[in-house]
């Protein structure tokens, strides 16, 4: 007799049959192989194709170069390195695809290069920097991938600098003076300046953009030396003097303070115009705000032994100006003492001790140094240095050669000064220098600051 089983019971059997024919998940592991048929690359992978598990690579000769793990597809976990003759390149950590935990990396003599932890991605706490032969090391704390905190660098027990971070900004590097401030902090603010919407203007004034416009250039280099800036406005009866100047220059065909009145000129125009050029800064060629640089600039051979126009443009209690431009002759009233001064302002650096914005500077611009306080040294006694350092922030190479260096002749601005430049200075985003100015026979230098040139304040620079 056929026995009949239940449909339930049947049902039951027939797909305990079926799971007997499926075999049981087995790891599904990938073999990548040279032309010779050694192995190079051992991985597994999830049932996506992911890499999921170790992966292990190799030379030919079969020594193993790394090891790293995968979570579906997703770095987690103990990551290594090797080189191929097989000492060790790097040890570090994953989570969730990000490095996390101990990292160190090698020399190829197995000494340790760096040590350190990464959090989410981002080096965090104290890291240990060494060179090949262990004998000099940089101890430097971070925060969220940024140095912050005391970073200090040794040759054996000779400390080389000491220097102290806050959030990726440099603060303070050995016996200098505190950096004024942050380099992110500058930028912002001289953008704000440069960048400021136009107030309302004179529907009469065919220039009042082009004037405040300089203005904004004028208080952007003020702001950069650490000066009064945010009180600088137009004088209106200056204004009209300036315009008159850079017209009686145009007609004459060359800059002069003191002009004669060119031929069938306006009599009353001109006196307005004479006024106007013996109370101001001149300049030939360019816009009215690009002439803000060419007086900054004044380098050229006609210029540099007294840097006139620059030290006008950044005499402390400069408040008060005119703008005046015509067929590109540009003038600015620039005798002008009306606003405070900082009373704990000792110098007036051009290059400033910090930062400066590439665009704010170039290579062959002259450096000055006013003297607020105490004695300008005779051009025999002057010593100064201008000393390249490197990514360390360290010496880089001997005191660049100086073409000029001298006292500034004059009483312009009414702050005595100095003028240096240095041959070969490379003002790129990143380079920066040691300024030392000194007298002779004497120990210690009058002045020591740093110079480090960033990004520029526009982006097409």
């Amino acid at each position: 007799m056929r026995r009949i089983l239940p449909l339930p019971t049947l049902l039951a059997l027939l797909h305990a049959g079926l799971g007997a024919q499926t075999p049981p998940p087995a790891a599904r592991e990938r073999i990548d192989t040279y032309p010779s048929g050694a192995t190079q690359r051992r991985y597994e992978v999830d049932e996506d194709g992911r890499q999921h598990g170790r992966c292990e690579e190799f030379t030919e000769t079969g020594t193993r170069t790394r090891l790293e793990t995968y979570r579906h597809g997703v770095r987690e976990g103990e990551w290594k390195e090797w080189a191929p003759d097989g000492h060790k390149l790097r040890s570090f950590n994953y989570q969730a695809g990000a490095l996390h935990g101990h990292c160190e990396e090698y020399h190829d003599n197995g000494r340790t290069a760096a040590a350190g932890d990464y959090q989410k991605g981002l080096r965090q706490g104290r890291w240990l920097l060494s060179d090949r032969d262990g004998v000099r090391k940089q101890v430097c704390e971070y925060q969220k991938g940024q140095l912050h905190g005391p970073l200090r660098i040794t040759l054996r027990d000779k400390v080389l600098t000491k220097q102290m971070w806050r959030d990726g900004d440099l603060l303070q590097l050995d016996d200098l003076p505190p950096l004024p401030i942050a380099q992110r902090t500058l930028l912002t603010e001289l953008r704000a300046i440069v960048d400021a919407p136009l107030p309302p203007l004179d529907p009469k004034d065919a220039l009042a953009a082009d004037r405040h416009a300089a203005l904004r250039r004028l208080a952007a280099y003020r702001r950069l030396c650490g000066l009064p800036f945010a009180e600088l406005s137009l004088v209106a009866d200056w204004n009209l003097r300036c315009d008159a100047a850079a017209e009686v220059c145009r007609r004459l065909g060359h800059l002069d303070h003191t002009p004669e009145q060119p031929p069938g000129f306006d009599a009353a125009r001109y006196k307005l115009g004479y006024e106007g050029a013996s109370h101001s800064n001149l300049a030939a060629g360019g816009s009215l705000e690009s002439s803000v640089d060419q007086w900054m600039d004044d380098s050229d051979a006609s210029n540099i032994d007294r840097i006139g126009h620059r030290r006008w443009c950044l005499n402390p209690p400069l408040q008060k100006v005119g703008f005046g431009h015509d067929g590109g002759y540009s003038a600015m009233w620039s005798m002008d003492e009306s606003g405070g001064s900082p009373r704990n302002l000792e110098f007036v650096c051009y290059p400033p001790h910090g930062y400066t914005p590439v665009d704010l500077f170039s290579a062959n611009r002259a450096f000055s140094v006013g003297f607020r306080k105490g004695s300008v040294p005779k051009k025999a006694d002057l010593r100064v240095s201008v000393i390249p350092l490197d990514e360390d922030w360290l010496p880089a190479a001997a005191p660049l050669e100086l073409d000029w260096c001298a006292p500034a002749e004059g009483g312009f601005g009414n702050v005595p000064c100095i003028v240096f430049r240095p041959v070969g200075i490379d003002v790129t985003i990143g380079r920066r220098y040691r300024i030392e100015v000194g007298k002779a026979g004497e120990k210690e230098p009058l002045l020591h600051y740093l110079v480090a040139f960033c990004e520029p304040l526009r982006s097409n620079h």
